[in-house]
């Protein structure tokens, strides 16, 4: 994607769009009529150093630097725009292609993303102790699950029954058992998310409706609310006992473990006490160290209530007996310092998926969608035998099918031709072998949601104004690239004829010694390096890579120029007057052998043509740049208002 790679995926806007209409005021003009705004500047600008805060300390110089470049840039484009590049099919194709790629997650940044994301840093910020009792679904009979745990949940509540005690006699989480439901404390990211909405809206001391996740059916009991104290890098000393312990016995081990805590006391070292006495085999060799991670109940208890350093007294848990300590105490940050990270978590859950869904299916509505049923039967129908070759269908099917409106959005009509037509460009929705009204659905979907799509994109500008400086960026970038590979790149590379005038005229600048024209070979293996010469007594390019993809060696193949003053002990004998031509000795070793051909020895002059081919074409793109803006200086001359220049960035 050579946009992306020109001008980058903008999707951070500047925090001034509130400033909008302010901002629109004129900061140059190119010609009598290029506008150039003070917002589209700062916008260029501060998406090019690091952003607004970044780029409002500063100064009017640097400002000054890149106003230059920035309007050579506008000079480009708008000679393309004079060209009427923007006219062509091609053009049409590659900018509305970037722009649908852009508008999609800007539109659900906008309208999905801001408010989850705002609702979980809440919820980040809070840190909840649960317990939970789970019936598992068997058989895939969600009812009698259900009813099951409502009649549990009625006999808590109604019955006066402990939920410690319903969780004992019937939950079916294996640690139930140890204990009684208790999750210790958790936030944001911590638990499934449809687990985590239901506890976050039960108040303290209630007990929740059932809640479904993967896992069947869960009541949430909520004990205990608080501020989260933060994340905690924990490393703890586990002491054990058994046959194959340093501690046979449960005595035996909390002897051990408190020897331990006071050797710590008197101020040995935590790391060499871990590595030496720790029985966990995960973490003894690192100093015991647990990481970031979610602990047991238990130990996350003590872990929340020790600081940066501190480590507790020896308590047991049933795996031994331990000390923990907190290597590290990373605070909540402000939503600004969090939100890159927590979209980056949100991204991956499962919740962003349904939210976008929930989007798509609000403007549906809104756009009143209508599907045709009677028509979605008979294609389903029809793509029974043919499906996956959807594409294929477009040609197998009847017009009077192909051409029925298969749903209408704001009451224009949507073909069955075209729906397929979408269907058969995407592969992940023919992943399935065998068609099902599932599978349908998901695709109808899928095309129904890009048509929404379609209505969007040309509203965004006015609903966000700042997206109009985001798709002028593309619209410009797109029209850069084109013309800027027109009138240099391609040309300089295409101009056979200009490229060795250009040489021509300047080949007394690259003097060169006596030379050779070698063909460097590098690999792995000796034995077919020692044997090329025998096989090629004579090589060249084309023959030399025919050999190397012929016996799959591997090797990377390397033209170059050797000029005698920098030539290696592997050259030094062509330089004589005998030999002009041929293999080299065999160098190297291990995994990396090297060898050579000589083509010709050269003699002192200037480098040929060939020899700085890369180095011309570069200067040649210098030059033709050069003359092109200078066309460009006279027929769109700058004018800079130097009021407005003076409230950069205010």
């Amino acid at each position: 994607m050579r946009l992306y790679k020109l001008m980058g995926l903008a999707l951070a806007f500047c925090l001034w769009a509130q400033d909008w209409a302010k901002r629109q005021e004129e900061l140059a003009r190119l010609g009598k009529d290029l506008k150039i705004t003070r917002a589209e500047f700062e916008y260029a600008y501060a998406k090019a150093h690091g952003g607004w805060a970044q780029a409002s300390q500063h100064t009017s110089d640097q400002y000054r630097t890149y106003l230059q470049a920035y309007l050579n840039f506008r000079r480009k484009v708008a000679d393309a725009q004079r060209r009427r590049m923007d006219t062509t099919r091609a053009f049409k194709e590659e900018y509305e292609g970037y722009l649908r790629q852009l508008a999609k997650p800007y539109l659900l940044e906008k309208e999905v993303l801001d408010t989850l994301l705002q609702t979980l840093y809440g919820r980040l910020k809070e840190e909840i102790r649960a317990y939970h009792l789970l019936i598992t679904i068997r058989d895939g009979d969600t009812a009698a699950a259900y009813n099951k745990i409502m009649s549990i949940r009625d006999s808590i509540v109604k019955g006066g029954r402990k939920f410690s005690d319903m969780v004992r006699l019937h939950s079916e989480d294996p640690s139930a058992a140890v204990n009684e439901g208790d999750l210790g404390y958790f936030s944001a990211f911590d638990m499934v998310s449809p687990f985590e909405e239901v506890a976050y809206n039960t108040p303290v001391g209630s007990i929740s409706m059932p809640v479904r996740t993967r896992f069947g059916y869960h009541l949430i009991y909520v004990r205990e609310r608080q501020p989260n104290a933060g994340q905690r890098k924990a490393a703890h000393i586990l002491v054990r006992w058994g046959p194959t312990y340093a501690a046979k016995d449960s005595i035996a081990a909390e002897k051990r473990i408190r020897e331990v805590y006071a050797r710590l006391q008197k101020g040995e070292k935590w790391e060499d006490l871990a590595r030496d006495f720790s029985d966990d085999p995960g973490s003894a060799s690192r100093g015991g160290e647990l990481g970031w991670m979610r602990l047991m109940p238990q130990m996350e208890e003590i872990k929340r209530k020790l600081p940066a350093g501190g480590y507790s007294e020896p308590f047991r848990t049933r795996f031994g007996w331990h000390i923990l300590k907190v290597l590290e105490v990373k605070p909540i940050g402000t939503y600004d310092e969090m939100r890159s990270e927590l979209k980056s978590r949100l991204q991956k859950d499962e919740r962003y998926k349904l939210a976008e869904q929930s989007y798509f299916e609000r403007r549906l509505k809104f756009y009143k969608y209508q599907e045709n049923s009677a028509i979605q039967q008979n294609l389903y129908t029809a793509l029974d035998t043919l499906y996956p070759d959807v594409e294929g269908a477009v040609d197998k099917l009847p017009s009077s099918l192909l051409d029925a409106p298969v749903f209408t959005l704001e009451k224009k009509k949507y073909s069955v031709r075209n729906f397929l037509t979408y269907w058969a460009g995407n592969k992940s929705l023919l992943m399935a072998r065998k068609l099902t009204k599932e599978l349908f659905q998901e695709a109808l979907r899928s095309y129904a949601y890009e048509k929404v799509l379609d209505i969007e994109i040309p509203q965004l500008p006015k609903r966000y104004p700042e997206f109009e400086l985001l798709r002028r960026e593309y619209y410009n970038g797109v029209l850069f690239f084109n013309i800027s590979e027109q009138e240099v790149w391609r040309k300089a590379v295409e101009d056979t004829a200009g490229l060795r005038k250009f040489y021509e005229e300047r080949k007394n600048t690259f003097p060169a010694e006596d030379r050779l024209e070698v063909i460097e070979i590098v690999g792995s293996d000796s034995v077919s390096l020692a044997e090329v010469s025998r096989r090629l007594p004579e090589a060249t390019l084309g023959s030399l890579d025919s050999l190397n993809r012929a016996g799959r060696y591997g090797w990377r193949i390397m033209p170059a120029f050797v000029e005698r003053s920098k030539a290696s002990q592997l050259y030094r004998p062509f330089f004589g007057e005998s030999v002009a031509s041929g293999w080299t000795a065999l160098q190297g070793g291990g995994r990396e052998w090297r060898r050579a051909y000589v083509v010709r020895r050269l003699p002192a002059g200037y480098k040929t043509f060939e020899e700085v081919k890369v180095e011309i074409i570069q200067k040649y793109q210098e030059e033709l740049e050069k003359k092109w803006l200078d066309r460009l200086n006279s027929e769109y001359p700058a004018k800079v208002n130097e009021k407005v220049f003076n409230r950069l960035f205010r």
